[in-house]
């Protein structure tokens, strides 16, 4: 791809949270949560805009307040693929970057980073990252998705499962942990709404699993330096606060 893109962040966000209700408005230092998501998203140099995209009337005022492009969606909207696919009706954008609002560590180099390495192929049409772990509680967890990719960088296969396992079947020394945050050109969102759900993503709960499971290629771009925290429960919201005390 070599012509000039126009490329739209989303942050889906919704109130409801099984876990942690009201998570977009958390407060952390006395900013909500989605806040510390959008300001850090705007700073990546690749996106043409960010936009918020929320069923939330509070969620709308919090970040419409503070200056920051929003959006009202549907609350039929299953996932955040579905609430982007939506907005994408009234957007002009030809790639769509899917951010997840709880992701408050995000570095915006890391957007650009996925952004470089979609655009620089020839015909992409879904991208997203990754990061070495070698620590084996973490790459046992099934809270934390696993992939494996071919030698050009293509996703092969995420799982909640350990992959790859040694023919003893025991954890390998290091493993690929999906970071979730996703890239798509219009055309391929366009197809994905189209796709029934796939036995294999039924079986992990795994949406990008659809993708795969229809040819779609993903191109996996890993980062060297990640130190993420996505926020899922009240302790790693207390982790937040501590960890973003000078934001």
């Amino acid at each position: 791809m070599t012509h000039k893109h126009k490329i739209i962040g989303c942050i889906p966000a919704r109130y409801a949270s099984s876990r942690l209700p009201g998570k977009p408005l958390s407060d952390i230092n006395g900013k909500p949560m989605i806040l510390h998501v959008v300001e850090r998203a705007v700073q990546a140099a690749t996106l043409s805009d960010v936009v918020v995209l929320t069923d939330d009337q509070r969620i709308y005022d919090v970040v419409n307040n503070a200056n920051f492009s929003v959006a009202m969606t549907s609350e039929d909207c299953a996932s955040g693929t579905d609430r982007i696919a939506e907005y994408m009706e009234e957007s002009d954008a030809d790639i769509f970057v899917n951010i997840q609002g709880d992701e408050v560590t995000l570095d915006p180099l890391h957007i650009n980073q996925l952004v470089h390495g979609f655009v620089a192929q020839d015909a992409p049409q879904m991208g997203t990252l990754s990061h070495w772990s070698e620590d084996k509680e973490v790459l046992a967890a099934p809270s934390n998705v696993k992939v494996v990719t071919d030698v050009s960088g293509n996703a092969m296969y995420f799982s909640r499962n350990m992959i790859p396992v040694t023919q003893q079947g025991e954890i390998a020394d290091r493993g690929q942990i999906h970071i979730g945050v996703y890239i798509y050109t219009r055309d391929t969102l366009t197809r994905l709404m189209q796709l029934e759900q796939t036995p294999l993503e039924k079986i992990e709960k795994l949406e990008q699993l659809r993708a795969l499971e229809n040819g779609i290629s993903i191109k996996v771009s890993t980062l060297d330096d990640y130190e993420g925290l996505a926020v899922d429960t009240p302790e790693d919201l207390e982790k937040a606060r501590s960890l973003l005390v000078d934001d």
